[in-house]
């Protein structure tokens, strides 16, 4: 799928769904390259954890005081991941995992604000120096919580 396909397929989708605050580009940058791969679009089967993402990061949008969510990286197809070093297993492989940032806070403090939310014992959640990681791995079937 092009670039441009997943801009209008996804983005068809995220509008009839009424999600405004995020677009088809922050869930898969399509052409994005490192070492050489180049990132393609997910397949639409992954839509529906795309969506349950978005409930979240749309929830930590809004916590105690608006402000946006930066998406570093979502989704991942498997020869992007391997590349860029990401793990067998990864929940990005999945849509179902994004690599953010809350304007104006700190990383251990949007951790915080996930711990708050009342499906935290369905996520996974790590804190790192320049982001944090969210990820739905409980709401999809795999085993939640997990923190590092």
């Amino acid at each position: 799928m092009t670039r441009s396909d997943w801009k209008d397929i996804c983005g068809a989708e995220l509008s009839a769904l009424g999600i405004q605050n995020f677009s088809p580009l922050e869930i898969c940058d399509v052409g994005r390259t490192a070492k050489g791969i180049e990132l393609a679009a997910p397949t639409l089967d992954l839509i529906g954890n795309v969506v349950k993402l978005i409930d979240v990061l749309q929830w930590l949008r809004d916590y105690e005081i608006s402000a946006p969510i930066l998406v570093n990286s979502w989704y991942r197809d498997p020869d992007y991941n391997y590349a860029i070093g990401g793990v067998a297993r990864s929940m990005h492989l999945t849509c179902g995992a994004a690599d953010i940032v809350k304007v104006g806070y700190e990383p251990y403090q949007v951790a915080a604000m996930l711990e708050a939310h009342p499906l935290s014992d369905q996520f996974g959640i790590g804190n790192y120096n320049t982001f944090t990681h969210i990820d739905i791995r409980g709401m999809i079937g795999r085993n939640a919580p997990a923190r590092w």
